[in-house]
């Protein structure tokens, strides 16, 4: 993930939300994560085992299957955002969020197009990113 991103995510997640998030196959791009862990209760999940996932990420990790969740760890959540998943794990991610009453951020990999219908294309300070809204935003 390039910098940029690591930069401009936090800062819309921060201008936007104020309660809990949780990000959806953290794996070795825990610097999103990391920047919000001072301000919001943040989780990490991933399928992998956390030593396959970025060691920071430990007090804050969770190991999980989005295509089978635990809606334990998403409850009371406002946002599950997910940067760079797989296709095959999108639509899990939004119906997750559905399930929940989260709002869905999916920040696309690349040029990646999401065709989902449900999600609204925004660009925050030149970085792509799909949006799907259900929770209260701050206001």
């Amino acid at each position: 993930m390039s910098d940029r991103c690591a930069e401009v995510l936090p800062e819309f997640i921060r201008d936007n939300y104020s309660t809990a998030l949780v990000e959806v196959g953290s794996g070795r791009y825990s610097r999103v994560a990391l920047a919000l862990r001072s301000r919001f209760r943040v989780t990490a999940t991933d399928i992998l085992e956390i030593d396959a996932v970025d060691c920071r990420l430990k007090p804050i990790y969770v190991k999980d299957d989005v295509t089978r969740p635990d809606l334990q760890l998403y409850r009371g959540a406002s946002l599950i955002y997910a940067i760079r998943p797989p296709m095959e794990i999108q639509r899990s991610i939004i119906e997750l969020s559905e399930q929940i009453g989260a709002d869905t951020l999916i920040k696309p990999l690349g040029s990646e197009i999401i065709e989902d219908l449900r999600l609204g294309l925004i660009n925050f300070r030149g970085v792509p990113m799909y949006i799907l809204r259900y929770a209260t935003a701050t206001e």
